[in-house]
């Protein structure tokens, strides 16, 4: 019997998947199931500042909290990097590919098929609408890089995009005169 997928069964049959107190912990992760509709509205703030801030904020307690609690039971980074793509995939974030990724120059791409947010976006905003991916990537690649690192989302479904396309580097060297780039990171610090 398949009881919830692959992923979270393997860690159902091994009692590292707990109901606690009315929380979930996915190996002392504690994690919450939030109906896209919840957090929709957080990729639909047509303010660049505000979608700034949820960005870095979400970068941050990718990086600081997040990773940390993932490397202390994997103890490896290709692991840490596979339990963070496998638990976001199995938990409905969509179809995660990283197609190109660089520890010696820090950089990475990343390509999101059926997002979530994307899908219910599509044709409704005119800005890349995955914002919490992206600061999860940062978040996420800063701490594999162990070098502070952005990520842009450079193609969005919910734009009229293929995919949902992100790259992720040293803020140097982005483009920092394109518009995407501006609208999407802070530039000159908070």
């Amino acid at each position: 019997m398949n009881m919830l997928n692959s992923f979270f069964d393997k860690y159902i049959f091994t009692n590292t998947l707990k109901y606690t107190h009315n929380n979930f912990y996915l190996v002392d992760i504690p994690f919450a199931m939030v109906p896209i509709d919840v957090l929709l509205e957080l990729s639909t703030i047509d303010d660049v500042q505000i979608r700034k801030k949820i960005y870095s904020s979400v970068k941050s307690s990718t990086r600081t909290k997040l990773i940390p609690r993932v490397g202390s039971f994997t103890h490896d980074r290709d692991k840490e990097i596979n339990f963070l793509k496998t638990f976001l995939v199995a938990s409905g974030w969509g179809s995660i590919d990283i197609i190109d990724m660089h520890f010696d120059s820090k950089r990475a791409i990343v390509v999101v098929e059926n997002s979530p947010f994307a899908n219910q976006l599509r044709g409704k905003v005119n800005f890349p609408a995955d914002v919490l991916m992206r600061g999860i990537l940062a978040g996420s690649f800063s701490a594999f890089f162990k070098e502070d690192v952005d990520c842009v989302e450079a193609e969005c479904f919910a734009m009229g995009g293929d995919r949902c396309k992100f790259i992720i580097k040293p803020i140097s060297e982005f483009d920092l005169s394109n518009k995407m780039v501006q609208d999407q990171l802070f530039l000159g610090g908070l």
